[in-house]
């Protein structure tokens, strides 16, 4: 596909824009992730690892019903109406459908009751109920507001929600609520991004039209096996470890996973921005915007994934020990693997939004099915032999073959140029890094406390951050997904 043909002070200033925009909204992320990452760490000292399982196998029933409930109205919606379709009339369809399924969750949620009892360890039906309902409207608020491209707004609500969530669920531990309290937090959080989107969003609730509802259903045939499919691969795993081994291994495993969750909070940042534009270029026929824009997002996506995955190999373990609890440092290796998963699933990102944006959300569909059924059978097989390194196997190696799938299917429709001299760059930069934090690891008692592993962390962040932006590239890149002037000095 060739582009309309545009000025170059157009292309920068777009991309310029974007490129503050998504700083500004890796901010925003990153404030979350803090929050979270802090609250994980009050948590897993705060409760013993098998009743924080509790919490963590009722966050398992939660995302089931919410993932499995949410019919891909949310990607719909934000596609929709960044097509500059009827906001309103979309917004209410998405609010009706999303109630609609929440009564059948909640008559599911009774039905099975006891099981789910005798699953998570409590007694969690009702809650479980309202929680998921309440996070299907809260999803559909927010996307609301990244269609409108207002995606720094969208970002401020879900902050908003991870400061609840964790403040609350704190508070309620210190009043000896126990797990019960962690899941008040999670269902607060909601409600109160329920309460302010609904303030803040444009769009307005009126009597949805079938044509309405055509509209978002016309996509959502595609987009709905995300939901179901982002629960396989990012919490299925947990799930069967609830159901074959232990709470401690629970809570191990997904202490491991949430920590490695913060390695792609600049893909997320950069996705939310470029989503919108993307629909909206592919609407116009200028493709051509959209292959300038890969590379430099494929760079940016990988600027955190790569260190952080050798970090995690060298400090993983120490990590696990010092920050949280010695009794989690088993999951180690589990967690190395769940940190490249994470840079499998950075570059996915990109490829699955742009895919999306040109309306060709079939390819991630059928590549996605491919996926699940991966995870699904080796996740089976392997968790019961190999525990925690089973399921993290299982669920990188579906990933990586559903990555391949969608790629092969973008460059198809678009051309694509890959960065290989600023990705192999990065490769060699975070290689160098490792072997920085290795040696001071080893020749050292750094890792034997909180701080000296906090301090070896932040050597690594330097080695690799003065050596990354060598690359004429990715200095490049750096610079224009900066809101502000960056001093970043050049050879030469």
């Amino acid at each position: 596909m060739s582009g309309e043909g545009t000025s170059g002070e157009a292309n920068g200033n777009e991309g310029g824009a974007a490129g503050a925009q998504s700083i500004k909204l890796f901010g925003i992320h990153m404030t979350a992730r803090t929050v979270g990452f802090l609250g994980l760490v009050y948590f897993t000292n705060a409760l013993p690892g098998d009743r924080l399982g509790i919490y963590f196998l009722f966050f398992v029933v939660v995302q089931i019903g919410s993932m499995l409930s949410n019919l891909g109205v949310g990607q719909a919606l934000v596609q929709r109406i960044g097509e500059g379709r009827d906001e309103s009339g979309a917004f209410s369809a998405a609010v009706a459908i999303m109630l609609a399924v929440s009564l059948l969750v909640a008559a599911l949620a009774v039905l099975f009751r006891e099981p789910l009892a005798s699953y998570v360890g409590a007694d969690v039906a009702y809650l479980a109920a309202v929680t998921v309902a309440a996070w299907l409207l809260a999803d559909v608020l927010i996307r609301t507001v990244q269609g409108e491209d207002r995606v720094l707004l969208a970002g401020g609500l879900q902050l908003v929600q991870d400061v609840v969530r964790v403040g609350l669920g704190a508070l309620l531990i210190t009043l000896e609520f126990g797990p019960r309290g962690l899941m008040y937090g999670v269902l607060a959080g909601f409600l109160v991004t329920i309460a302010i989107g609904y303030v803040l969003v444009d769009a307005s609730l009126a009597l949805p039209s079938r044509e309405d509802f055509e509209t978002v259903l016309g996509i959502s045939r595609y987009t709905m096996v995300y939901g179901p499919t982002n629960f396989v691969y990012f919490w299925l795993d947990t799930a069967l470890i609830g159901l074959f081994l232990l709470p401690l291994d629970v809570s191990a495993y997904e202490v491991a996973w949430q920590t490695t969750r913060v390695l792609i909070i600049a893909t997320t940042a950069i996705n939310q921005t470029i989503f919108p534009k993307v629909s909206a270029w592919a609407g116009e026929g200028r493709y051509g915007e959209i292959e300038r824009v890969l590379p430099g997002a494929l760079i940016f996506s990988l600027i955190f994934p790569l260190p952080g995955l050798v970090g995690i190999a060298v400090l993983g373990g120490d990590v696990l020990a010092q920050v949280y609890e010695p009794e989690y440092r088993y999951a180690a290796l589990a967690m190395t693997i769940l940190a490249t998963y994470m840079a499998v699933e950075a570059l996915q990102r990109v490829v699955n939004s742009t895919l999306t944006g040109l309306d060709r959300a079939d390819v991630p569909f059928r590549s996605r099915l491919v996926g699940v059924g991966l995870a699904v059978v080796l996740n089976l097989a392997l968790i019961p032999e190999f525990e925690l390194l089973g399921a993290a196997v299982g669920t990188l190696t579906a990933k990586a073959v559903d990555t391949v799938i969608q790629y092969r299917g973008l460059s198809k429709l678009l051309d694509l140029r890959v960065p290989v001299r600023s990705l192999a760059w990065q490769t060699a930069s975070a290689l160098a890094m490792g072997g920085v934090v290795y040696a001071g690891a080893t020749m050292t008692d750094l890792p034997g406390s909180t701080l000296g592993v906090a301090v070896l962390v932040g050597v690594g962040v330097i080695v690799y951050g003065g050596l990354v932006v060598l690359d004429a590239d990715i200095r490049q890149v750096v610079e224009q997904y900066s809101p502000v002037p960056v001093p970043i000095p050049r050879l030469g």
